[in-house]
């Protein structure tokens, strides 16, 4: 389950939660509107449950980005405003 960030829009601070139902590898990945990766906030194992991950925008432009995350069941996007 890949929940909403919070909050939406956002200046420069977000976070994205999401659930897991067993322990699994996970990505969760930044990208621009073009499909350009921006960040990587988590390549790696996590266990069963709810996560969080915050991600500063200071660096980056204003606009809007898709965030994925991936496991090796399923992959989930959603959309996030950054307004400077």
């Amino acid at each position: 389950e890949l929940m909403q960030n919070y909050p939406n829009p956002f200046n420069p601070v977000t976070t994205i939660k999401f659930g897991l139902t067993e322990k699994s590898n996970v990505s969760l990945t930044i990208y621009n509107i073009l499909g350009e990766k921006v960040t990587e906030l988590i390549n790696g194992e996590l266990e069963a449950g709810y996560h969080k991950f915050e991600w500063n925008a200071i660096n980056v432009a204003t606009g809007i980005y898709l965030y994925e995350l991936k496991t090796p069941k399923n992959s989930m996007v959603k959309k996030m405003v950054l307004i400077k």
